[in-house]
């Protein structure tokens, strides 16, 4: 059996737990666990009774199976009675009239968005009759009530509304996934609900397990007392709804109340208090119904980033960025630019990466650490063709999962998945600073899942995220997502060719390209084009198929507003060898920027140290190379002072022996060939 929500994270690795289970508990969805049991005591009569009032609630499970795999399925280590059954059953439910139902709302919720078509309540014969209509539903409360299709005739069970402390109840519910069973105890207590005590929870001793949610805590009678509902974290005590929650509930909307704790661990220190309060008109078709649901759930995602990003506005990029606004980051793997405890911003170092290589120069690498989401870099094999790099979403995921393993798991073994097929759904996302991501989402049929992957083009492959949603969820993690990746640092490398049929596909480059001008002619020269930086190789090297362009991003301030840009260009002679030419940003860094950038910005506005200008080599004199600095002479410079906003290091390398008064030469081309205009 699959399982759902939080749970689901524990079958497959790599996915973002924490910002997950953070999600779910912001929507006010909750879960039974395991109690302790008791001997049941209940009379043979009544037992037949509450067995004809009590269903199994179900998803259905997926005809065929779309995924590849690296070996066959050992489905014998699955049990008997789960491996045969084609439903899944997450939560029980019970009659209270003729073709009136109810069971806890994060049941029904687990099914809304479900790949596979409509819930339905099982009996025990093994008839199933699919959800009709909802007539109630509240999150708050936790339960709803709804109609079925061909409804069998059941005898409903009565209800009552006066329970009294300390006299014995059953619980009766779906245990386990294996059937309804019914459990004896207590009513120990009542308890005010946490939020706002608009009512009083029934505790009961009687245990409850996965499956129990829903079902219905009978009296001795077996009356009605209430919804079963949830477990205590810290004590051997179950929670039920009293019954005259429901019966008293609205039957004109459906009503979301809940509040938790908001923010985006890993990524910002801010919390908001996330009042999640909606509703829409009932009765409803159950289509209608889950379509309404979703819409409710990603408006309220949208709501909560909105408010997380209000309450922090004081603090977010540009604010706390001196240190992030004056570095250059030399990785081409993506990282998070995440908010440290003391307010400030910089690039968050992976501490448990993995590298994978491909055949022919291709690499998939990954950010194992726990975080918003895996984060990954796919650099494809050379000789795959460019043609379909960015359009076969089948391929782009294939390659990743080479790299990055998503296994399933068969009772106690861990297949790994090969293959996901084409994805189901894509679509084009744009954050903020103008990059074009591609949204993709593949089905996980056997979890009534998906993968979902926010991938930016790159000329030579993918950076992105990768995560796991529930597909009851998967409208608010990309809502998430997309919000994640505003705060994406990366830097973009390739070959020439590479670069010109990256450039090409103007559907998919990053705004700042529309500035930027690439001229190459194989095997001659390239000439690059931006509004800070001009080259041209002519006079500096001699390029072929070997020749490759790193460009190296970065946030900066563009007349006080918060930019990214082109922070740095290298272009090689050879991507393997050691012949460069390269100019790298340097903004002036503010006081709290930290020593290091305050010294080199001190070292280059005097053009000492390692920017004198002179020619040098290492101790083998194997690598040659003279540095110098350029800009603070463009119309953004202050007149007073040069280097008031940016200056460049300009580079020259070569592996290749050379002459100290060779670089006099070099020197004079840096000037003429490669110009600095910021």
């Amino acid at each position: 059996m699959p399982s759902f929500g939080p749970d689901l994270i524990r079958h497959l690795p790599g996915v973002a737990a924490p910002a997950l289970r953070g999600l779910i508990l912001t929507l006010g969805i909750g879960a039974v666990a395991a109690g302790a049991c008791f001997a049941a005591t209940i009379t043979p009569e009544l037992q037949k009774h509450v067995r004809r009032g009590t269903f199994e609630v179900v998803i259905k499970k997926p005809e065929k199976d779309a995924l590849t795999y690296e070996k066959p399925l050992p489905l014998d280590l699955i049990p008997f009675v789960e491996r045969n059954d084609a439903y899944w059953p997450v939560g029980t439910a019970f009659a209270i009239a003729p073709n009136t139902f109810v069971t806890a709302a994060h049941v029904m919720l687990v099914s809304v968005g479900s790949q596979f078509g409509l819930p339905a309540i099982r009996d025990g014969e093994g008839k199933v009759y699919s959800v009709d209509r909802v007539l109630k539903f509240a999150t708050h409360e936790d339960f709803v009530v709804f109609t079925v299709s061909g409804a069998p005739a059941v005898a409903a069970f009565e209800t009552s509304t006066t329970p009294a402390l300390d006299s014995p109840v059953f619980a009766v519910g779906n245990a386990l996934g294996e059937g309804v069973v019914v459990r004896d105890g207590l009513l120990t207590s009542v308890t005010p609900e946490a939020q706002d005590g608009k009512w009083k929870w029934l505790r009961f001793s009687a245990a409850a397990s996965p499956g129990n949610s829903g079902g219905p805590l009978l009296d001795s009678e077996g009356r009605v007392l209430g919804v079963v509902a949830a477990k205590s974290p810290n004590e051997n005590l179950n929670y039920a709804l009293p019954i005259e929650s429901v019966l008293n509930g609205s039957d004109k909307a459906a009503l979301f109340d809940s509040r938790s704790s908001f923010g985006i661990p890993h990524l910002l220190q801010g919390t908001v208090v996330a009042d999640f309060k909606d509703s829409f008109g009932l009765p409803l078709p159950y289509p209608q119904f889950a379509s309404a649901v979703r819409a409710a759930l990603l408006k309220n995602m949208k709501d909560q980033l909105a408010k997380l990003a209000a309450s922090e506005s004081a603090r977010l990029l540009p604010h706390g960025g001196a240190k992030l606004l004056a570095t250059l980051y030399g990785s081409f793997d993506p990282t998070l630019v995440t908010q440290g405890d003391d307010g400030t911003w910089d690039a968050h170092s992976c501490t448990a990466d993995e590298e994978t290589q491909l055949a022919d120069d291709g690499r998939v690498w990954h950010c194992k650490d726990e975080s918003v989401a895996t984060l990954f870099s796919l650099q494809y094999p050379a000789s795959m063709p460019d043609k379909q790099r960015y359009r076969d979403s089948r391929e782009f995921m294939d390659l990743l999962l080479k790299g990055v393993k998503v296994p399933r798991m068969v009772g106690t073994q861990a297949v790994r998945i090969t293959s996901f097929g084409p994805a189901q759904q894509e679509e084009l996302l744009r954050d903020h600073f103008g990059r074009v991501w591609q949204l993709r989402a593949w089905s996980l049929g056997f979890a009534d899942a998906y993968i979902v992957t926010l991938a930016l083009p790159t000329p030579d492959g993918y950076v992105g995220m990768q995560t796991i949603a529930p597909s009851f969820l998967l409208d608010p993690i990309k809502e998430t997502l997309g919000f994640v990746a505003d705060y994406l640092y990366l830097s973009y490398s390739g070959s020439l060719t590479q670069w010109r049929a990256f450039l090409d596909r103007r559907e998919l480059r990053p705004a700042v390209f529309d500035r930027f001008k690439l001229q190459y002619e194989p095997d001659k020269r390239v000439r690059l084009e931006s509004p800070r930086v001009q080259l041209d190789s002519a006079g500096l090297m001699s390029l072929g198929a070997r020749s490759s362009l790193d460009l190296q991003m970065t946030y900066m301030l563009d007349h006080g507003r918060l930019i990214w840009d082109v922070g740095g260009i290298t272009l090689r002679q050879d991507r393997d060898k050691g012949t460069f030419v390269a100019a790298y940003r340097q903004a002036n860094p503010a006081e709290d920027a930290g020593r290091g950038p305050r010294e080199r910005w001190e070292h280059m506005t005097k053009h000492n140290g390692d920017f004198s200008g002179t020619a040098q080599h290492d101790n083998e004199f194997k690598n040659f190379w003279v540095r110098t600095v350029a800009g603070g002479v463009g119309p953004s410079a202050s007149a007073s002072d040069p280097g008031s906003r940016a200056l460049y290091e300009v580079v020259y390398n070569t592996d290749n022996a050379i002459l100290p008064r060779q670089f006099d030469d070099i020197q004079s081309k840096l000037a003429q060939d490669l110009k600095i205009t910021e």
